[in-house]
């Protein structure tokens, strides 16, 4: 009987352990905002994602592992302070000492300021955490709109301007590159 009394303080202990709430990142891709939620607290935060030909992905994530120091193996070591990596493919929110937050220029991670990212890795790192993408990319400041189709129309009125011939290049994903960081 002292047995199954123990089983059963020691199954609802761990049940309120595992009970305890879990970081909600939501990013909006159309709006180029990040809203995390921890308990009664949110925040909302300018982004900077995948730009086109390099469109970070929608839908839920969970984090994959977390690295407050990384720096990319792709990009000629460029910092990527405080990442949470999401994606097989190696994206990660992390911070940037670049500017330009609030449209889209990235390779498919999703930036934000130092300071906030540091934030959201100390959040995540004592609860854990959901990651919900949304929405589609903006193209020239004109709103969301389908990313591939609309990358394509903007770099078509582009080379119009120019006088240029329309070549379109985008990136080749090969299985071998699955794990690669952006």
């Amino acid at each position: 009987m002292k047995t199954f009394r123990l089983f059963f303080i020691a199954a609802g202990l761990f049940a309120s352990a595992s009970a305890q709430a879990t970081v909600r990142i939501s990013i909006d891709l159309s709006s180029q905002r990040l809203t995390a939620t921890r308990g009664g607290e949110t925040v909302v935060w300018k982004i900077s994602s995948g730009r086109p030909g390099y469109e970070t992905p929608t839908g839920h994530y969970s984090v994959m592992r977390m690295e407050a120091d990384h720096h990319s193996d792709e990009y000629e070591q460029a910092p990527m302070p405080y990442a949470i990596f999401f994606s097989p493919r190696g994206l990660a929110i992390h911070g940037t000492f670049e500017r330009g937050l609030g449209n889209p220029r990235s390779h498919g991670c999703v930036r934000l300021s130092i300071s906030n990212a540091q934030k959201l890795y100390e959040w995540v790192e004592q609860q854990g955490a959901t990651i919900d993408i949304v929405g589609g990319t903006r193209v020239a400041g004109r709103g969301s709109r389908d990313e591939s189709a609309g990358a394509e129309r903007a770099e078509r009125r582009r080379a119009a301007r120019r006088g240029q011939p329309i070549e379109l290049e985008y990136p080749a994903y090969a299985p071998e590159q699955a794990f690669r960081f952006y």
